[in-house]
């Protein structure tokens, strides 16, 4: 499904069809996890109503591979915005 991002104040948003909501089991107020993969792909997760607890080796594992995506050598605020993050 094709979907135009559109602008809701000064960030940028994506409507989401009902039926793709649904399908999802997003309804209004959900929470959703939201990431580019390396192949600047976007993902979106359903997160659920619940937090998820996150232990401190978990944080470091996560940090470490996000990390490993960083370029080398640039500022990484730089390559964040010239991701459009």
């Amino acid at each position: 499904m094709e979907l135009q991002v559109g602008k809701w104040g000064n960030s940028l948003a994506l409507r989401l069809p009902v039926t793709l909501a649904r399908q999802a089991g997003l309804r209004e107020g959900s929470r959703v996890l939201a990431d580019v993969t390396a192949g600047r792909e976007l993902r979106l997760v359903n997160a659920g109503n619940e937090l998820k607890a996150t232990s401190r080796a978990q944080l470091a594992q996560e940090l470490t591979d996000m990390h490993r995506e960083w370029p080398m050598g640039r500022s990484v605020v730089r390559w964040m915005r010239d991701q459009g993050c």
